[in-house]
């Protein structure tokens, strides 16, 4: 049998030398006011904010276009772990890691109701609350806030955890929405506008980074992104950045928690995503027999660990493991290009997918930090 005890010492501590997403949107919000920031953003006008779901640092880095010449060395953050879309915006638009806003994962299994819950698009505007723990930054802040996205995203719990508050205005189209952003800057000074682009996360799930799908689709957002910054007042600063990065992964690559012998028997859900999963047991006193278990089955392939041990690597913080009810007993992080499923809980749509993430490799983790504008000339370095 492996070594489980070794498998789970290789998580390697959390780097704390570089920027993190959660600094984004508050740093941006503090220049608007006038105020020190953690990032040492110019004092301007109008902020203009835009998320690029599934834009990893090292996805961009491996195109040339007009953000990939903007790219520094230094020109980037960490999203926090998971890797995650639910994770990271509601990181980004409450201040806070994971651990303290508590949308931890795309989902989580609720032991006191015994059910899987989809945070990210499985809670309308109420239910939402009862795991949200933090009011968005767009709630408190003294600004005019406005969030430019698609009408699809209106009126879900996900909006109200992280943009309540907000005024809402909706476009179909990238350049659409990035034109609207421009007006609010400049005819609304003293605006924090907040701009969604979800279409190269949504692409990178069905055909990957690799492909000339993904590729075409980075052109076009890339172009309209150009055209706003030549457009752009140097009064308004305007920052690029994004929730996480992608990692393609081939069917081959698939590993299935089922083909484990008699691990199934212990579990009461498989959930979060297919390169960080989490497992609920059905006996916490089977803890240590399953750990060993899978990291026997996982080999290299990905480290088994508890949440207290994520803790002690600075991944999490000590607040997360207080909820008994929610928390899972272990968490799988992929290493290699691989993603983990157990075909008796994963949705067949998410095993067809190519583009995958979770995880704490730098391509997931690690995401661009663009500043345009006002922005330009602020200091580069942490």
């Amino acid at each position: 049998m492996a070594d489980f005890a070794l498998m789970t010492s290789m998580l390697p501590a959390k780097s704390r030398s570089v920027w993190n997403l959660k600094d984004v949107f508050q740093s941006a919000e503090a220049s608007v006011l006038g105020l020190s920031n953690a990032l040492n953003l110019n004092h301007v006008k109008s902020a203009i904010v835009v998320m690029i779901d599934g834009l990893g640092y090292e996805n961009l880095r491996q195109h040339v276009c007009f953000m990939r010449k903007h790219l520094g060395e230094n020109d980037f953050a960490h999203c926090g772990f998971p890797s995650t879309t639910t994770s990271s915006i509601a990181s980004f638009s409450t201040g806070v890691d994971a651990s303290e806003h508590g949308l931890f994962g795309y989902s989580i299994f609720n032991r006191s109701s015994a059910e899987t819950i989809n945070l990210l698009s499985g809670l309308d505007r109420y239910s939402i609350l009862d795991y949200a723990r933090v009011d968005p930054i767009s709630a408190q802040s003294k600004l005019r806030v406005h969030a430019v996205t698609l009408e699809d995203y209106a009126d879900t719990g996900f909006t109200v955890a992280t943009m309540a508050g907000a005024e809402h205005h909706f476009a179909q189209s990238v350049h659409e929405r990035l034109e609207i952003a421009l007006a609010l800057a400049n005819s609304q000074p003293g605006s924090l506008i907040y701009v969604y682009i979800p279409e190269l996360d949504k692409e990178a799930h069905r055909s990957g980074v690799n492909g000339s799908n993904w590729e075409q689709l980075l052109g076009e957002i890339d172009y309209a992104l150009q055209m706003t910054v030549s457009k752009l007042d140097d009064s308004s600063g305007l920052l690029v950045t994004s929730d996480h990065g992608i990692v393609d992964v081939s069917p081959t690559s698939h590993i299935f928690l089922d083909d484990c012998a008699g691990l199934s028997d212990s579990l009461i859900s498989v959930c979060g995503d297919p390169r960080a999963p989490y497992i609920y047991l059905k006996d916490s006193g089977d803890l240590i027999d399953v750990k060993a278990q899978l990291a026997d089955f996982l080999t290299s392939r990905a480290l088994v660990v508890e949440p207290r041990e994520l803790v002690a690597q600075g991944y999490w913080s000590q607040t997360l493991l207080e909820d008994d009810d929610l928390i899972p007993d272990l968490v799988l992080i992929a290493i290699d290009n691989a993603a983990i499923f157990h075909r008796q809980y994963s949705k067949s749509t998410s095993m067809k997918m190519v583009g995958h993430h979770g995880s704490i490799s730098e391509t997931e983790i690690k995401v661009p930090l663009l500043r345009f504008g006002g922005y330009s000339s602020s200091l580069l370095v942490p």
